[in-house]
C-alpha cells in the first residue's frame, strides 16, 4: 500500500495501490510492471488479472492482478507523489483511509486471492 503524499491534488494521505495509466500503445500488463517499477522501486511477476472495475461516475477503467516480488529490496518512493508504504493484509487495508475505489473493491471482494499451493 502507498500512502498519496499531502501535496497530491487528488486525495492526499490517502491509501491506494501502485498502479497508474497506460502510455500510448502500451497493455495493462507492461503498465503494471512500469509503474510498480516507478512507485516503488521494486521488480514484480504478474500471477493472474483478479478482475476489472469501472466506477460509473469516473472516466477511468482499472484492471487488478495478483502479483509477487520477484526480488526482496527495500521499496522506494517518490516523495512528490508518496509518503509512506506498508505491506498489509486485507483486514489490515480495510482499516486504513483508502482511496474511494479501493473501498469499494475491497468490499467487493475483488482483492480476495489464495495463492497456489496456500490454503
Amino acid at each position: 500500500m502507498l500512502k498519496r503524499a499531502g501535496r497530491m491534488s487528488y486525495q492526499p494521505g490517502s491509501w491506494d495501490l501502485p498502479g497508474g495509466h497506460l502510455a500510448l500503445g502500451e497493455d495493462f500488463e507492461d503498465c503494471l510492471l512500469r509503474e510498480v517499477k516507478e512507485e516503488t522501486g521494486l521488480e514484480i511477476a504478474i500471477e493472474h488479472l483478479l478482475g476489472v472495475n469501472k466506477t460509473p461516475s469516473e472516466p477511468y477503467l482499472q484492471a487488478f492482478y495478483a502479483c509477487r516480488s520477484l526480488v526482496y529490496r527495500k521499496v522506494t518512493l517518490r516523495p512528490d507523489e508518496h509518503a509512506e508504504s506498508r505491506w498489509v493484509t486485507l483486514e489490515e487495508m480495510a482499516a486504513l483511509e483508502l482511496i474511494p475505489y479501493l473501498k469499494t473493491i475491497l468490499n467487493r471482494g475483488l482483492l480476495d486471492y489464495v495463492a497456489k499451493g496456500a490454503a
